[in-house]
């Protein structure tokens, strides 16, 4: 079994990783295409906000206005 510092080292290590392969992903992507992957995986707007650097309330009006769309 491993540590609670153990798992938390390796919660925070996958985050990183995350974050790594969502802007390899997303890279070249106009924000609306960039919100709709990563939404697309289930990241939340939240997580979104923070891999992008905006505020979460973008994020969710951005989702909104791609909903709209459809």
């Amino acid at each position: 079994m491993i540590s609670e510092e153990q798992f938390e080292k390796l919660v925070n290590q996958n985050e990183v990783m995350i974050k790594l392969l969502a802007a390899i992903a997303i890279e070249g992507k106009n924000l609306n295409e960039q919100v709709r992957l990563l939404s697309d995986v289930g990241l939340t707007p939240s997580q979104i906000a923070d891999i992008l650097g905006k505020s979460p309330n973008l994020i969710r009006v951005t989702k909104s206005s791609l909903k709209k769309k459809k």
